[in-house]
């Protein structure tokens, strides 16, 4: 999922989504703001935070 949201955005916006900007996140939240940018066609900006999880049955979701 990771991997083919990366490429859609790359595709979408002309340039690679800032993935080392968000080292401290977990994958799932990574995805969420792939996710959010692309179904929103709103590139990324530094900060840019996703309230909705729209993967709650991914692993290490559970809390």
């Amino acid at each position: 999922m990771l991997e083919m949201l990366l490429m859609q955005y790359e595709d979408q916006f002309g340039e690679a989504f800032p993935l080392a900007d968000l080292q401290e996140k977990s994958e799932i939240e990574v995805i969420n703001i792939l996710y959010d940018c692309v179904q929103n066609n709103t590139p990324y900006e530094a900060g840019m935070e996703v309230l909705e999880n729209r993967f709650g049955d991914a692993p290490g979701m559970s809390k």
